[in-house]
C-alpha cells in the first residue's frame, strides 16, 4: 500500500476503540481467514501515497498545515463496506474543515486523492472470502450495545470510563508505512496540531 497519512483519535478514544470495540467478535463456528481481524490503529486516511510514491518524510511533514483550525470528526453512521480496508467502519460527517484539510494535504503533495469513502474510521478489516462476517461483526457491535444510532448521528461507547462519544477533535496526524501484513505497519512520525 505504501505510505499513508492518518488522522488519529485522541489517545483515550483510540485505546477504547482498539481494546473494547475492535476486539468484539461475532459468535462464529466456522474458521476464518487468518488475515481477518488484524489489530490496527483506528484512523481516518487523510492521504494514501501508493506503493511507488517516494516523497521524503520531511515533505510529508511539511504538507500538514500548521494553521489547521479546530476540527471535529463527527460519527455519522456505522457501515458495512465492500473492501478489506472498509469492511466495517464509522462514516464521518464530511465537514468543510475535514474536506479542506484533505484538499490542502493533497495539493501540498501534488497528489490526486486516493482515499475512498473519505472520511471514515475502520473498525474491522475482514477478508472478502469470509462471506457474511462483516454483517455479523456489525450485528455483534449492536448486540454488545456499544453503538447507538440516533437519526443522522451515531455514538460509540469509546469515551473515557466507558462513556459515549459522537466523534473526536482532530489533534494528531500520523505518517505510517503500510507495507506487508497489517500488524506490521510502521508509524514513521506523529504530529500534533
Amino acid at each position: 500500500m505504501g505510505v499513508t497519512i492518518w488522522i488519529v483519535p485522541p489517545k483515550p478514544i483510540r485505546e477504547a476503540l482498539e481494546n473494547r470495540i475492535m476486539t468484539i467478535r461475532p459468535h462464529s463456528k466456522r474458521p476464518l481467514n487468518p488475515s481477518t481481524y488484524p489489530r490496527f490503529t483506528p484512523h481516518i486516511s487523510l492521504a494514501a501515497l501508493g506503493p511507488n510514491t517516494s516523497i521524503p518524510l520531511e515533505k510529508l511533514r511539511a504538507a500538514i498545515p500548521k494553521d489547521t483550525p479546530p476540527t471535529r470528526a463527527t460519527f455519522a453512521s456505522i457501515e458495512v463496506g465492500d473492501h478489506f480496508f472498509r469492511s466495517v467502519y464509522a462514516a464521518i460527517k464530511p465537514s468543510a474543515e475535514l474536506l479542506k484539510l484533505h484538499k490542502r494535504v493533497h495539493d501540498a503533495l501534488g497528489l490526486t486523492p486516493r482515499t475512498p469513502k473519505y472520511p471514515h474510521v475502520s473498525l474491522a478489516y475482514i477478508v472478502d472470502e469470509d462471506a457474511g462476517e462483516r454483517e455479523a461483526y456489525l450485528q455483534a457491535l449492536k448486540d454488545a450495545g456499544v453503538i447507538r444510532e440516533e437519526g443522522d448521528r451515531v455514538s460509540i461507547q469509546c469515551g473515557e470510563d466507558g462513556g459515549w462519544v459522537d466523534g473526536f477533535d482532530v489533534k494528531e496526524i500520523w505518517i505510517a508505512k503500510c507495507d506487508g501484513p497489517v500488524e506490521e505497519w510502521e508509524i514513521l512520525d506523529r504530529l500534533t496540531l
